[in-house]
Order: C-alpha cells, then sequence, then structure tokens
C-alpha cells in the first residue's frame, strides 16, 4: 500500500480515467490514529458521498461499479480536523469490466 499525509484541513484526491461502461473502482485503506473521510465523484456529482469512518480501528475495503466513463476523483477528506494530520495507506484500482483479477 501507498502512504499520504492529509493535513488537517485539507482533502487528498486522486483522479482516474474510467474507460469503460461496467468497470469498477476497488479500494482498501487504513489511517494511523484517527478517523478520516471517504468519498467518490464522477464531475462534480458525489457517486459515494463522502462519509468519516473509522479508518485506524479496521481496514476500509470496497468496491463501485461505474455506471458511465469519464473522469472519477476519490477523495480523503480531513478537512473538519482543526489540528490533526492524518497518515493514510491506501491501494486504489481499477478494475476493467473485462478482467478476471481479484484483489487480495
Amino acid at each position: 500500500m501507498e502512504e499520504i499525509k492529509v493535513n488537517a484541513r485539507e482533502r487528498a484526491h486522486f483522479e482516474f480515467d474510467v474507460l469503460e461502461k461496467g468497470s469498477s473502482i476497488v479500494w482498501k485503506f487504513k489511517s494511523d490514529g484517527h478517523d478520516i473521510s471517504f468519498g467518490i465523484f464522477h464531475g462534480e456529482r458525489e457517486v459515494l458521498p463522502l462519509k468519516r469512518v473509522d479508518a485506524h480501528k479496521e481496514l476500509q475495503t470496497g468496491k463501485l461499479e461505474c455506471e458511465r466513463p469519464g473522469k472519477y476523483t476519490v477523495v480523503f477528506d480531513n478537512s473538519y480536523s482543526y489540528t490533526k494530520g492524518k497518515h493514510v495507506h491506501h491501494r486504489i484500482e481499477i478494475i476493467d469490466p473485462f478482467s478476471t483479477v481479484t484483489l487480495g
């Protein structure tokens, strides 16, 4: 997994170009010490609403099937925190609809 630091009052964005309808965004992440908000956007539309999750207590995993091709943005949001930066260990992948790959 990769690691990023999301400073207090900031967001980290990861953009992906999804080329095929039915592709999936697959993720797993955990944070060190504190919760973090997570969500996914397609253009300006929130397709997985930002929600605070206890990623410091357990590994967060999930999958979103993309109904339309286009640019998707995965967001780790720490804008609600006034003092604490968060370290997030993550793995985010795009799986095309024709793939037989499974993530472990």
